[in-house]
């Protein structure tokens, strides 16, 4: 690894931003508002200080002449410039007596998003040019009872990259953002009803989560092909890798509680039911050629939990 900072590189970044957030409401009823806002952000450069860490091209060159490169050192970026996002966002919310309600439209735009790559032996650092994402929420709520509470939770989101010609797996530009996806939602209920002249009750309380089939990364770096002669590198196989690994969660949760008037709490509950299984993320492994290594998610889990309220 090269040192940073050094006799060419500082490793330094001095840098300053204005974010600020305006918003307009308008109550159309008492129980009914409607808003809209624009809103930017702000994200400071970075810094990737790996064992692999690779200077500039320009600074690798300066490196080499004055004679203070490493052994096995390559050219490559350990930097990232800041990220700033703009988002535009409306909206309406409601509130009534058995019911609520609250849909969201908006857009965000992110100039130099940061994007982190792992290669299999170290960490790349990039800014994409820029990255749009046009989404939609929604979340209700129905109380169908004193008893019993009905609630839904869905997001659409379209994401992709207007810019990201020097992506460390070749030109993603217009391609959709991995592991964003589309469609999301989560259906849930809970029963929660005294049953005695104590004032013990019991609360049951089941979700449903799902997410439409997403690919997990946007490509696998140690299927980058490199000719031997020219050097130009075929960011084809990369991306085909990655193609085969997608993710789609159905996920369904339940807890049983019984509730002591005097505070004492007693939980069954499972997670994961249906043993759903999906990766998480995938990423070349360690020094092992175009071997894949990944997470997956919690299989189906069981337990018991108890708790005291003073």
């Amino acid at each position: 690894m090269q040192n940073c900072p050094n006799a060419v590189e500082d490793c330094s970044t001095n840098d300053d931003d204005w974010s600020w957030n305006v918003r307009l409401a308008y109550e159309v009823s008492p129980t009914l508002n409607v808003y809209a806002s624009w809103a930017t952000g702000y994200k400071a450069p970075s810094f990737n200080l790996s064992r692999d860490s690779r200077p500039l091209p320009a600074d690798f060159a300066a490196l080499q002449a004055q004679g203070l490169a490493v052994t096995n050192l390559r050219p490559g970026t350990r930097f990232a410039n800041a990220e700033n996002s703009e988002v535009y966002e409306v909206g309406i919310k409601g509130n009534w007596d058995r019911a609520a309600a609250n849909l969201t439209f908006f857009q965000q735009a992110i100039e130099d998003f940061q994007a982190n790559t792992f290669t299999g032996t170290s960490f790349i650092l990039s800014n994409a040019g820029k990255q749009e994402t046009f989404g939609i929420e929604f979340d209700g709520q129905v109380y169908a009872s004193d008893a019993l509470t009905l609630s839904v939770a869905m997001t659409y989101l379209d994401a992709q990259y207007d810019s990201f010609v020097a992506s460390p797996v070749g030109d993603l530009t217009g391609e959709p953002v991995a592991g964003v996806p589309e469609l999301s939602a989560v259906f849930g209920a809970q029963y929660n009803q005294e049953i005695n002249s104590r004032g013990d009750r019991v609360i049951l309380r089941g979700d449903f989560s799902y997410a439409s089939p997403v690919q997990v990364v946007d490509g696998l770096t140690n299927y980058i092909v490199i000719d031997p002669v020219t050097g130009e590198r075929d960011f084809g196989p990369a991306r085909a890798a990655a193609a085969a690994y997608k993710r789609e969660v159905n996920s369904l949760n339940a807890s049983f509680t019984y509730a002591f008037d005097m505070g004492l709490e007693l939980t069954v509950w499972g997670r994961n039911l249906l043993d759903d299984r999906y990766l998480t993320t995938v990423f070349p492994a360690v020094a092992q050629g175009e071997a894949i290594s990944g997470y997956p998610n919690q299989p189906r889990t069981y337990g018991v939990a108890a708790r005291f309220r003073f």
